[in-house]
């Protein structure tokens, strides 16, 4: 747990309600490693620590849930979300397919995509600013608002609630693991998603998102599993398991 960097919640900005500021206290204990994933978070205890009622610190870990950040169980408690390489590779196996399936449907109804360019424009600020935690929830944001867009609302909830667990989980592990990545690496990619969306048939945009999310992975997965980092031989099975999911390449 931390040492003196969690202190009690007083009235602080009038504009957030508790639940919010409290959810962001739990979210920074989490992010910096303090509590570590699988790690329960008990209402009782946090309750204690941060003067509240055992109520607040549950909505809180009601907003960390739907974030992603931890997993609720039965009772007063919950866990600090924790996936295995084995979670990661079957969360990707849908992502592909479902993230393939909403560039497709975007590419048939040429939406308006002002808003894509605009999170790939806050998601260089971040990186200019080297913020992190700016920077993966703007990720998050490009990758629902594809979502939305596709018009589909069924596709839209099953991307968020598939995106949200993996997110905190890279962001947990780039903090944690990796304090001082090239974790802005993948903006062109970005950009390039937006202009396929643009200009592609859709059948290509699917493919093209397939394949981005592949790269992501590839990029990624030695960055948030050091083991196999430093172990081919390990790696190698898994990049290529990767290759019979994601058909289709890098999408350069």
């Amino acid at each position: 747990m931390g040492n003196g960097a969690v202190t009690a919640v007083h009235d602080g900005n009038k504009n957030l309600l508790i639940k919010d500021r409290l959810a962001g206290i739990l979210r920074e204990e989490i992010v910096s490693g303090r509590v570590q994933p699988g790690e329960p978070i008990v209402e009782g205890h946090w309750a204690s620590k941060l003067g509240v009622a055992h109520a607040s610190i549950r909505e809180a870990l009601n907003i960390l849930a739907g974030e992603g950040f931890v997993e609720k169980g039965s009772g007063q408690s919950a866990r600090v979300t924790k996936l295995s390489m084995d979670d990661v590779i079957q969360l990707y196996d849908v992502r592909a397919a479902l993230e393939g399936v909403a560039a497709r449907l975007v590419a048939e109804k040429r939406p308006d995509l002002r808003s894509l360019d605009q999170a790939v424009a806050d998601m260089s600020a971040a990186v200019a600013c080297q913020n992190v935690m700016a920077y993966y929830e703007r990720d998050l944001q490009f990758h629902l608002l594809i979502a939305r867009k596709s018009g589909n609302r069924f596709l839209m909830q099953q991307i968020r609630w598939l995106l949200a667990p993996l997110f905190a989980f890279y962001l947990m592990r780039v903090q944690v693991d990796h304090p001082n990545p090239s974790w802005g690496y993948s903006l062109d990619d970005h950009r390039r998603i937006v202009e396929v969306l643009r200009t592609a048939e859709p059948a290509a945009a699917q493919i093209h998102m397939e394949a981005s999310v592949r790269k992501f992975f590839e990029q990624t997965h030695r960055r948030s599993y050091p083991d196999l980092a430093g172990n081919a031989a390990g790696a190698a099975p898994l990049l290529e398991s990767l290759a019979v999911r994601f058909p289709g390449g890098i999408v350069r």
